[in-house]
């Protein structure tokens, strides 16, 4: 009988084990799903942060910048005497399709008339969704001359696309001309 006892004493103690490690083991298991929710909670913030940060930094690129600016003078800041050869100019800022949508069909002639198209203003405002292509509105007060006589300048507002061909290296790939306003003002 006193083996008996000590066998029933040996499995209680070693049922008590068994249950203590079974609840210990689904504790450890809730534990381990909260930690693997939390983590996956900070790499979607990580993630997130490393996005905004990016385009933060694309945004602010200044060949991106530089690439529309100069885009806009070759094709703006014109006279007689670049007037013809602009076109090879841009073609270095444009897709062959913004090319030939520039330039039109045919022969590029240069009129007899000495005139002038200067750039007076250009704001440009730029923005991605996507880090991969650049969506820009773009503001550009011009002023055109015909024989010395200056017209009312005029803003043109543009929506250009911009993609990367390269590291660093971005292209015109898309050339809309949203409309020519005659400035107005309220302020007298």
């Amino acid at each position: 009988m006193g083996v008996c006892i000590a066998s029933l004493v040996v499995n209680l103690i070693f049922l008590l084990a068994i249950t203590g490690g079974a609840i210990t083991m689904n504790d450890k298991n809730a534990q381990l799903k909260t930690l693997a929710a939390q983590n996956e909670t900070l790499n979607q913030k990580v993630t997130q942060y490393d996005a905004n940060n990016q385009t933060e930094a694309l945004l602010n690129t200044e060949k991106i910048k530089n690439n529309i600016s100069q885009f806009v003078d070759a094709q703006y800041n014109y006279t007689n005497n670049n007037y013809k050869n602009r076109f090879e100019v841009i073609k270095k800022y444009v897709t062959d399709d913004v090319y030939n949508a520039l330039k039109g069909p045919g022969d590029i002639t240069t009129p007899k008339t000495n005139f002038q198209n200067e750039v007076k203003n250009l704001d440009v405002y730029i923005t991605t969704n996507d880090n991969k292509t650049i969506k820009a509105l773009v503001n550009i007060t011009t002023l055109y001359s015909i024989g010395g006589v200056a017209n009312k300048p005029i803003n043109q507002i543009y929506e250009l696309e911009l993609k990367e061909q390269e590291k660093d290296q971005w292209i015109i790939t898309k050339y809309t001309l949203m409309g020519n306003f005659a400035p107005y003002s309220t302020n007298q």
